[in-house]
């Protein structure tokens, strides 16, 4: 049986601000406001990307970016979903608006909120062992019966390459690379 690696990435985001381009990276071992996702909006309590303190077309919590583990995939929703009709501020992600449910995203989407336009600039899978280039204290996974390991923050029930229970995995240290 093949050994599958831990479900790990990095995903930049690239926006204009202020006539300058900016870009943020972020990765699944980082630790983000709402876990397994990346938020984004107006609020610094609330959002891991707040891109611009003056910029009001955005919603205090507007969209968050989050990883599908069943597919592997990423997906953006709009968090202003539940609001009445009339106060929902729409997404629109490579041209389809998007109000509820998620929207698939790959590297060169492109999410428009309000006056913000995001590109998805990379999307990456990062191995174990480069873990230490982007964290420096120690990573977890959780070690499903099978052996797979997840991400600490991986939310499912069972483990999406066999199916067995996570209820019973176990945490674990992910090896650091050698300096």
């Amino acid at each position: 049986m093949p050994v599958i690696q831990p479900i790990m990435y990095k995903l930049t985001l690239e926006w204009m601000e202020g006539g300058r381009e900016r870009s943020q990276t972020f990765t699944s071992v980082q630790t983000t406001k709402c876990p397994g996702a990346i938020r984004i909006g107006r609020s610094k309590e609330h959002c891991d990307l707040v891109p611009s303190e003056t910029e009001s077309s955005l919603s205090r919590l507007h969209a968050e970016i989050f990883l599908n583990t069943n597919t592997n995939n990423f997906w953006v929703r709009n968090l202003t979903r539940d609001r009445p009709a009339a106060k929902r501020n729409p997404i629109i992600v490579d041209g389809q608006k998007v109000l509820e449910g998620a929207a698939s995203i790959n590297t060169g989407s492109q999410i428009q909120m309000g006056k913000i336009a995001l590109k998805i600039g990379a999307i990456e899978p990062i191995e174990a062992e480069q873990i230490n280039q982007v964290s420096d204290r120690p990573v977890y996974g959780v070690k499903c019966p099978s052996g797979h390991i997840l991400p600490y923050n991986y939310l499912g029930l069972f483990c999406p390459h066999c199916g067995k229970a996570m209820q019973s995995g176990e945490s674990e240290v992910l090896k650091q690379a050698k300096s």
